[in-house]
């Protein structure tokens, strides 16, 4: 059944830009509307995230980001096809970096972590990249492993790519990095508290991984964030200016500094942001479970 869908879903992607769009987001809008009204749990957890985050947003301001983000993830969930398919032509055509001169911060002697938060546009700005350059980044296994390996063969479909599992550890990572690899590093999801610390996300204290800010010190490497939209079926990639005096002294510090910043680029794009993750669940000594 797994692999009827997988084929269904590439058949779907293989459509003339025009009816695939239509017909993708009519799926879209359909499943969207069915999972916030069924899927209880994940409903929740966006809607909590919302209301931690945005303490000050009327309940009908919620629900109406809860929906949109629904759609906006499956909508991004279904262009997976067509960034895996392997055409450079469909990836180049609707995936466009804002500003492609900001890529010439790879000419810089300093080794390059791209600081990728969780918006829904992650995976096209991988894909839209790999055109250009080979990186190195991280990754979870999936329980299904039909769907694991479809990832890991999408992900590695353009140029030569080094994705390396989290239980493969940071030496592997260091070595690419220091061949002169850029990391693509997703360093917004709650880990557990192991190698994290508790810093705000939007006032509230999320385990945050301080990966971003021992890297850049232990390799001098420079932090250029990486920011994606979705509109009417393609993507716009922002390659921002590298951080400025970071990573600070202490990680913490440093940690937090990275949240402030994802939390400005979060406040620009509200729906199109990870709000179905889980982000609060690790919690500080002595409070309660938030979900």
């Amino acid at each position: 059944m797994t692999q009827f869908l997988i084929s269904m879903w590439f058949a779907l992607a293989r459509l003339p830009f025009f009816a695939y769009r239509l017909i993708s987001s009519s799926i879209s809008m359909l499943l969207a509307m069915l999972l916030f009204a069924l899927a209880r749990e994940r409903r929740m957890v966006a809607l909590t995230n919302l209301s931690l985050c945005f303490p000050d947003s009327s309940i009908f301001q919620r629900i109406r980001w809860a929906m949109a983000h629904i759609y906006f993830y499956l909508r991004t969930f279904l262009d997976r096809a067509w960034l895996w398919s392997g055409n450079q032509k469909v990836v180049r055509d609707r995936v466009r970096i804002e500003n492609p001169e900001g890529l010439a911060i790879l000419d810089s002697a300093s080794p390059t972590i791209f600081l990728a938060p969780h918006f829904l546009g992650l995976d096209a700005a991988w894909s839209r990249l790999c055109l250009e350059i080979d990186m190195v980044t991280m990754y979870s296994n999936q329980k299904n492993p039909v769907l694991n390996s479809l990832i890991l063969q999408g992900r590695s479909k353009f140029g030569d790519q080094l994705l390396l599992s989290r239980q493969q550890g940071v030496r592997p990572l260091l070595a690419a990095m220091k061949k002169g690899r850029p990391l693509y590093y997703l360093p917004d999801m709650d880990f557990g508290e192991r190698d994290s610390v508790f810093v705000d996300f939007f006032g509230v204290k999320a385990a945050t991984v301080t990966a971003v800010a021992r890297l850049s010190r232990l390799l001098q490497a420079q932090v250029v964030p990486v920011t994606t939209k979705y509109s009417k079926g393609r993507y716009s990639i922002h390659i921002h200016a590298p951080l400025p005096n970071f990573p600070l002294d202490d990680d913490a510090e440093s940690t937090q500094l990275m949240n402030h910043h994802i939390e400005s680029w979060v406040k620009d794009n509200i729906p199109q942001y990870l709000w179905l993750h889980k982000r609060f669940k690790t919690r500080p000594a002595g409070e309660s479970r938030i979900y």
